[in-house]
């Protein structure tokens, strides 16, 4: 009785272990950017605005972030420059991709990127 209570144990565990495996190995990693590799479901498209330059964030199809203006200062002033809008909306979705949300910019990233805010 305690044996085959022992096989049925250890039949579970295996399963449980096996399922887990099979999960990680083809769901977990699908739509993620981990490391520059795979796919992103996120989109980074810069726009042109009343202030500046900002950028838009879309997952497929849905907007999820709208930026007209430079993240983390105060203020309503855009990027100067379209690259400068890319580089920090890049970076918004590399925090997306990895799960952080939401995805806030802090001055100390501003400057490492070298956008120039006042």
């Amino acid at each position: 009785m305690i044996r085959r209570n022992s096989r049925i144990l250890i039949i579970g565990i295996l399963a449980t272990a096996f399922a887990a495996a099979i999960y990680f190995l083809f769901f977990k990693g699908q739509g993620a950017n981990q490391g520059g590799e795979g796919l992103s479901r996120f989109k980074v498209e810069t726009i042109r605005g009343e202030h500046g330059w900002g950028y838009n964030i879309r997952q497929d199809t849905t907007l999820v972030i709208e930026q007209k203006v430079i993240p983390g200062v105060p203020g309503m002033d855009g990027f100067t420059t379209e690259q400068e809008a890319a580089k920090t909306g890049g970076l918004v979705k590399q925090k997306l991709d990895r799960g952080i949300f939401p995805p806030t910019v802090s001055v100390h990233e501003l400057d490492s990127l070298g956008i120039k805010y006042q």
